[in-house]
């Protein structure tokens, strides 16, 4: 089989290294904006490309094995199909249902093979757990899978994982596919009871808790964190009638970072390979898993705005600021939320820099000014931050501490500058932080 490799992200690796020790396989091309990352391949006699249309249109490969970011799957899948070539895609299939099914019609119309890249399901000990669990499921009495993790060790350069427009949100559309299909794989197909969103920052939840039940009845519970301070937790938990606890750790015996991945990538080319020779069209769970994802953020969306967890925030401006800096030199803090007693005096700070994550640099900035707090209150990331007639100014992207004991900078990222002069502002105003 002739591989193609379509992006060279943080993924990439792994599958180029699968095609390696993998028989009878060659890779025939790669394609990545960046010509820098094809070059040593191209080297190596493998034809290199910046455009997948053009990789697809020089004849080379018999399947491509897609892992672009998660926006553009479904187009870069739906030309591969339509030139007659298979097409293994990392998850997520797609975004949306729509795409997803898009995808799966161009499989059938041209008779070739869509396959979903979930590593997981090939990984030694959760193989074991399925091969141990009775065969009658009824006597699983639930099924807990956690996938957690620090989401800045995995992505390596990979910026597109924090942006929700390419990524499709956060933890539940990148984690939440693999813990899924785990799921299935031990109890079969599932359906959605309820979900939680939690931990949002800039538009992107960091947790998130799924409970659904199997066709079988099995209670299932999916919990996904991606805000680990350090470290990975990779496991799934059985529990049985009779009182006995089956489990099987995904990273157990391997102790090098992503070492697991290794025998996992060969479980996907071996399988993407058998059913490319079965002639197979649409495999596995990967459009059953999209629409799973779907109505998770659905759900959870529902429930957030159904359900809020602190009261608004009351602030009065005891002394207003009205400049801008473009190379402040701010630093954010590692802390996501901060309490707040009545009475202290912090100031607030509007960027239009994008911090995410502890340390980073946040330089262009416009200063709104001191408040006085007139109640206790928990300070999150993601709070709005709302003037008196009810403008937003913008949602908390986290602390500095430049001036720490003395007062934080509470960090409200924002689409321009706002000073006291562009707010409106005088002193005793009111501004509220509301949560997000």
């Amino acid at each position: 089989m002739r591989y193609g490799v379509i992006g060279l992200g943080a993924i990439a690796p792994f599958f180029l290294e699968a095609i390696e020790r993998c028989p009878d396989s060659t890779l025939a091309a790669v394609c990545d904006l960046d010509p820098a990352k094809t070059e040593a391949l191209a080297k190596e006699g493998t034809a290199a490309f910046t455009d997948y249309r053009q990789l697809l249109a020089a004849d080379v490969c018999d399947a491509v094995i897609i892992t672009l970011p998660n926006h553009v799957h479904a187009e870069a899948a739906i030309a591969a199909l339509d030139a007659g070539v298979a097409v293994c895609c990392e998850k997520p299939l797609a975004i949306t249902s729509v795409d997803a099914n898009r995808m799966a019609e161009a499989a059938e119309r041209n008779g070739k093979t869509l396959f979903t890249a979930f590593h997981r399901r090939y990984n030694r000990h959760l193989i074991a757990l399925r091969e141990a669990l009775p065969e009658d499921r009824s006597q699983i009495t639930k099924l807990t899978v956690r996938y957690h993790e620090n989401i800045l060790e995995h992505i390596g350069g990979d910026g597109w994982y924090l942006d929700p427009e390419r990524c499709g949100g956060g933890c539940l559309i990148d984690n939440g596919p693999n813990a899924l299909d785990m799921a299935h794989a031990l109890v079969g197909g599932l359906s959605l009871v309820g979900a939680r969103l939690g931990d949002v920052r800039s538009g992107i939840e960091y947790v998130a808790e799924l409970d659904l039940v199997s066709h079988d009845g099995v209670p299932v519970r999916v919990e996904l964190d991606w805000a680990l301070t350090t470290g990975e937790t990779k496991d799934v938990v059985a529990e049985l009638a009779d009182g006995s606890v089956l489990r099987a750790d995904m990273l157990e015996g391997f102790t090098a970072f992503k070492s697991s991945l290794q025998h996992e990538y060969d479980g996907i080319l071996a399988d993407f390979r058998d059913q490319v020779a079965a002639r197979r069209t649409v495999c596995g769970t990967g459009v059953e898993i999209v629409g799973l994802v779907e109505d998770a953020y659905a759900a959870g969306r529902e429930e957030s705005g159904r359900r809020r967890s602190k009261l608004p925030a009351r602030t009065k401006a005891v002394r207003l600021l009205f400049h801008t800096s473009e190379n402040r030199g701010m630093s954010l803090s590692q802390w996501g939320t901060r309490c707040i007693p009545a009475g202290q005096i912090h100031e607030l700070v509007t960027t239009t820099d994008r911090p995410r994550a502890a340390g980073d640099r946040i330089d262009a900035v416009g200063f709104l000014g001191f408040v006085e707090f007139q109640e206790g209150t928990v300070i999150a990331l993601g709070d709005e931050v709302r003037l008196a007639d009810d403008r937003l100014i913008g949602t908390v992207a986290g602390f500095d501490e430049c001036h720490f004991p003395n007062h934080y900078n509470i960090v409200i990222a924002s689409d321009r500058l706002w000073t006291a002069t562009s707010a409106g502002l005088e002193p005793g105003d009111d501004i509220r932080f509301v949560e997000g």
